[in-house]
């Protein structure tokens, strides 16, 4: 299964999930949504190939999301005021729960995630989106290539330590990656590189012979530079691989 094909399907269920407030009742909504999906994944199974562009045009031959919920409830609305719809709520129910209970995301992650990020699953709830510790957790498991890559990444960001070496292990597993796409995977290796070069570069000391310059340049400033702009990639890099290994978990459950 493309990762990338997958994403772009649960992005279309969710966008006429949506669609379907107020034109459907929930019982309604579960059930169309497990119909659509089921007639999506019958088309990608007979399409010649699961790329991006073949589930893009797949999707695109079913219509926008609000065509879709169009055609299906023939223009009926609900009266969103009727108690047996929409029951009375309890005013915690409003509250955001605590971090320890799905809660909003705090320290670096809560500025990258946002406050009150929520996701829209198949049923069409929303849920609270994955916590720092537990995202961490889930990309470990769902994909350790990546979560060494930026695991070596962050090695390098206290150059103090000596241990700029690993980036090259790093790198080399950002470029085999199957999750990022093209342009993270040269963030993830240019932009530390270029890092490198640019902070050696400002090297204000002396040498006699090409090699020493690069040495001495490199381990006076261009450390520096590389670890400064890798924890920079992983900021970028992380939410990334956290979005893919959600979208696994989710499509994991049964609908």
């Amino acid at each position: 299964m493309n990762q990338r094909s997958e994403q772009l399907v649960l992005d279309y269920l969710s966008e006429v999930g949506l669609a379907s407030y107020g034109h459907m009742t929930a019982r309604e909504r579960t059930s169309f949504l497990a119909r659509l999906r089921a007639k999506i994944d019958e088309r990608r199974r007979a399409a010649p190939d699961d790329h991006v562009d073949t589930v893009r045009g797949i999707l695109r031959s079913f219509g926008s999301a609000e065509d879709v919920v169009q055609r299906e409830c023939g223009g009926r609305n609900l009266d969103l005021e009727d108690d047996e719809l929409i029951p009375d709520r309890p005013r915690h129910a409003d509250r955001p729960p605590p971090p320890w209970r799905g809660g909003p995301s705090s320290g670096i992650m809560g500025l990258l995630e946002g406050p009150g990020q929520a996701d829209v699953d198949l049923r069409g709830k929303r849920t609270r989106s994955t916590g720092t510790l537990r995202g961490i957790a889930l990309v470990v498991r769902t994909h350790p290539a990546e979560a060494a890559a930026l695991g070596l990444m962050l090695l390098t960001v206290p150059w103090w330590l000596d241990l700029a070496f690993v980036w090259v292990l790093a790198a080399a597993l950002v470029a085999l990656s199957r999750v990022w796409n093209v342009r993270d995977t040269w963030i993830g290796i240019g932009v530390p590189a270029l890092a490198c070069v640019l902070a050696m570069s400002l090297w204000n000391g002396e040498a006699r012979y090409v090699d020493e310059y690069i040495l001495e340049s490199l381990t006076a400033t261009g450390v520096i530079g590389l670890g400064l702009a890798n924890l920079v990639c992983v900021l970028y890099l992380f939410p990334r691989v956290l979005r893919a290994a959600r979208s696994e978990e989710e499509s994991a459950q049964p609908v």
